[in-house]
């Protein structure tokens, strides 16, 4: 698959004052995909979206939410039996 080079990271600020980096499709008066605060996290988002132009869409199927929800869920209850456990053991 061919390199891209459509994606393109900018330096701007937050409405505090911070700065940021922008990530850009169309150079600097392009559109702004995504906003990252630090450059090395700007910088591998995108070249990741210079590879694959859908990498923010990957993983957002159904199946892919549903498997979250459900280790989320499972995790809550963990917390929830070693909090129970605790009590019941005075520690």
């Amino acid at each position: 698959m061919k390199q891209r080079n459509d994606f393109k990271i900018f330096e701007g600020t937050n409405r505090v004052g911070t700065t940021v980096w922008h990530i850009k499709l169309g150079g600097n008066k392009g559109q702004i995909i995504t906003t990252c605060r630090s450059k090395e996290q700007a910088d591998e988002q995108a070249k990741q979206l210079n590879i694959d132009p859908y990498y923010f869409d990957r993983g957002f199927t159904r199946a892919h939410r549903v498997a979250s929800h459900t280790l989320g869920m499972k995790e809550k209850q963990d917390r929830i039996n070693n909090a129970s456990k605790a009590d019941h053991t005075g520690g």
